[in-house]
């Protein structure tokens, strides 16, 4: 049950906000409009916004930036508004990172009295980053890329390996300034992905007991990383012969690739290249390093296959002498030249930064301009963000335009609005440390978010981007909305609890030190809005919320739910104004118009 200290309220608003988030038929909430394939094709010749083009007003450089970074703030909306939309992706892609993760998990378990990182100093790290980098866009960018290139803290090694996890991560975010292949190859080749898809140790096939190469990584990174399970056309859609999709691997194309992958394991570092082979293969005590959870995977000529490798239309000839790397060069090329890459990479970035259900037009551009490029991941994210329809206005109200927020992106949204303290925090930044916030799980569906960084129960993320909510108009009219995979009426609610929380007494762990949660949000930026005559006619108060967390006025309905709620409240002393403005930024935080990006 929703609990708050401001009882009554959300029971008679933001519940039922928060329910209906959890039933929307579509990623609008709802509402006529035309679909993004019609808008799209109104839009002119003209397929990316000019290059001076700027937001006519604070409102679009908002939804600009809910697209583009983990949550506006009002500099971030000053500066847009004064350079114009590609001027800032050309300045946040420049941004240096604030600190690497690496830099942050080990400077948090030093804090704390150890030098082994945990998957806890993970999770330090990503909310400090989301919430406090500079460097937004890549930020987000980077968030988008660890739906796609899965690793996962479910995995004993990578829960037990903050440092790897790390890595991993700052890996994703510095692969944004190469192309997909360079991507691809980084993915392939991290001890973190090679810990979780098992191809690190893989070993040659072995005729005499009946040993075969490793295939899962072989197999995710057809399906998951490059070119999907069906043909695609340069739009999205799927090829069809004789009205059916195609495969685009059969399971010998995997048995192919898996040999490929064959020979790679642990770094092997320069100091050690006297110690046995296999002490390094197998990181044995004679060949333990700190550097081999944050390198590339070192090749092994031992345990790589010289078999022929056939896969996806080529053939890696039997090797005299085994080659790995020769055998890696040629799968990674095919892989990011095949025809599906461009489109089925496109569709999942814009799905991750704009919209569920591009229109195929939408989808061709971006596939165009990573093609003409040669997958160049800047080039394609500001294709993505720069595009006519992910610009266009007018399709706030189209109800197959737009996407259900995940939960994480929501909060985040919340901190980077909302004035925040972390003691941990101001704590680092006093004495000169790199600093970090003490965030913890949120894995728990009925009092959390269901969902903590880097840890989705699987390769497949912890949503498909394919998936259609069963029994809703949304699945009937052939829609996706992936991130409702995750939501339920449980999950609606645990948020719901997770925010109430966060309003009322703060989140995070306890601060050792301090004895207290660790951050609390600061609202005396809202005093003015609760001292009278605003108490007495609390529209200003209502307003204000829906600016800062909105960038604009709340819908009809929501404004009227909010004035009925705050309205209803106490208003004897000080604690009784501040629990109005908690109201408020709780009922927005739970509405469809918070929850739902258009």
């Amino acid at each position: 049950m929703l609990r708050s200290k401001s009882e009554g309220v959300l029971s008679k608003a933001g519940w039922v906000m928060a329910f209906s988030a959890a039933l929307l038929v579509g990623c609008g909430g709802g509402g006529g409009g035309d679909s993004p394939s019609s808008s799209a094709g109104s839009a002119g010749s003209s397929n990316l916004q000019s290059v001076g083009a700027m937001p006519a007003n604070d409102l679009e450089a908002h939804r600009f930036l809910t697209q583009a970074t983990f949550g506006p703030t009002s500099p971030d909306i000053t500066r847009v508004k004064a350079i114009g939309y590609e001027r800032w992706i050309d300045e946040q892609l420049a941004t240096p990172l604030q600190n690497s993760h690496l830099a942050t998990v080990e400077a948090s378990s030093t804090a704390q009295g150890t030098d082994r990182p945990m998957v806890n100093d993970v999770i330090y790290s990503w909310w400090t980053h989301a919430v406090t980098d500079p460097a937004q866009l890549r930020q987000r960018v980077a968030f988008a890329l660890s739906e796609i290139f899965v690793v996962s803290t479910t995995n004993a090694e990578l829960t037990g390996d903050g440092r790897m996890v790390a890595s991993y991560m700052d890996m994703l975010s510095n692969k944004i300034d190469g192309n997909y292949r360079d991507l691809l190859e980084g993915v392939a080749l991290h001890p973190a992905m090679g810990t979780f898809l098992s191809h690190k140790g893989n070993r040659k096939e072995d005729t005499n007991t009946g040993r075969i190469a490793d295939e899962n990584f072989a197999r995710e990174v057809m399906q998951l990383f490059s070119i999907g399970l069906v043909e695609l056309n340069d739009d999205g859609t799927n090829k069809l012969v004789n009205g059916l999709p195609q495969e685009t691997y059969t399971a010998d194309d995997v048995k192919g690739l898996a040999k490929v992958f064959t020979g790679w394991s642990w770094f092997r570092p320069a100091a050690k290249a006297s110690v046995v082979w296999w002490q390094c293969f197998w990181r044995g005590d004679q060949c333990t390093d700190a550097s081999q959870s944050i390198t590339a995977m070192s090749s092994y000529t031992q345990e790589h296959s010289i078999s022929e490798k056939r896969f996806l239309g080529v053939t890696v000839a039997a090797q005299t002498t085994p080659n790995p790397q020769a055998s890696l060069v040629a799968a990674l090329d095919r892989l990011a030249n095949h025809p599906n890459a461009a489109p089925f990479f496109a569709k999942q970035l814009i799905q991750r930064l704009v919209t569920s259900n591009p229109s195929p037009s939408y989808v061709q551009r971006v596939t165009a301009a990573f093609r003409a490029s040669n997958g160049n991941i800047k080039g394609t994210v500001k294709a993505v963000l720069l595009d006519a329809e992910a610009r266009d206005m007018t399709l706030q109200g189209a109800a197959s335009f737009g996407k259900v927020r995940e939960p994480l992106v929501r909060v985040i949204h919340l901190m980077r609005a909302i004035p925040h303290t972390s003691d941990a925090y101001n704590a680092a930044l006093t004495s000169g440390r790199v600093p970090y916030y003490l965030a913890s799980s949120t894995d728990d569906t009925v009092s959390e978010l269901g969902q903590t960084p880097m840890r989705a129960p699987s390769v497949f993320n912890f949503f498909r981007p394919g998936y259609k909510p069963p029994q809703t108009d949304l699945g009937n009219q052939d829609l996706v909305a992936p991130e409702m995979q995750i939501t339920n009426e449980t999950s609606v609610l645990g948020y719901a609890n997770y925010v109430i929380q966060m309003v009322d007494y703060g989140w995070g762990h306890t601060n050792s030190q301090t004895q207290r949660i660790d951050m609390r949000f600061d609202l005396s930026s809202f005093d003015s809005l609760v001292d009278k005559p605003t108490a007495i006619a609390p529209q200003q108060l209502v307003t204000a919320v829906a600016q800062r967390l909105l960038g604009g006025p709340a819908s009809s309905e929501l404004n009227a739910l909010m004035l009925t709620g705050v309205g209803k409240m106490p208003n004897v002393n000080a604690t009784d104004r501040r629990r109005r403005v908690e109201s408020a930024i709780l009922m927005v935080a739970v509405s469809p118009q918070f929850i739902v990006q258009q």
